[in-house]
């Protein structure tokens, strides 16, 4: 009697490590299966924040333009990708790789004054670009052309940045100064 119970708690065991490895198999493959479905989203609610970003700089950029001296300040936060100041072509660009397919690839999109392009980078991959234009006006980096490209990366923390209207240039443009503080 003794030895059959001793066998019977032995195959309870066994039985406890094979259901366990089954319901972890099941719980790994569910989790395969819906992860690039969440990744996908959380790309799409980034790319939907960098676009309120970059409509917030667009409007104090607006702001600020209708005097001289005039300043507006932003928190922005990069949460993913990489914000674009090209002060050389006068341009303010957002850029970041998704598993979210925003729009039709190859093809401009435009959203108000923002353009909007996706291209492909292979295996599920897209290169998603925001764009503003602003060869109107005359932008700067902290009352410098150099360097000609500034970037804000992704970052815990908002940064803190300046849009001041410093006047117009020689050509009568207005120069618009972005400075981080």
């Amino acid at each position: 009697m003794k030895r059959w119970l001793e066998e019977r708690r032995g195959q309870i065991w066994v039985e406890t490590v094979v259901y366990t490895l089954i319901g972890i198999t099941i719980i790994g493959l569910v989790l395969a299966a819906i992860k690039p479905k969440i990744d996908e989203k959380k790309d799409e609610i980034a790319i939907g924040q960098a676009i309120e970003a970059l409509n917030d700089i667009d409007s104090k950029i607006y702001a600020v333009q209708v005097a001289t001296g005039n300043k507006r300040a932003i928190e922005l936060k990069v949460g993913k990708g990489e914000m674009i100041l090209n002060v050389e072509e006068d341009y303010i660009s957002w850029e970041m790789e998704s598993s979210f397919e925003y729009s039709q690839e190859g093809i401009d999109v435009s959203l108000g004054k923002m353009n909007v392009t996706t291209t492909s980078l292979g295996s599920d991959l897209w290169k998603v670009r925001l764009f503003l234009d602003y060869s109107t006006i005359d932008l700067k980096y902290e009352n410098n052309n150099q360097p000609p490209e500034h970037k804000f990366g992704s970052v815990a923390v908002p940064y803190k940045i300046i849009v001041e209207n410093r006047g117009p240039n020689n050509n009568q443009e207005t120069i618009i100064d972005i400075t981080d503080v």
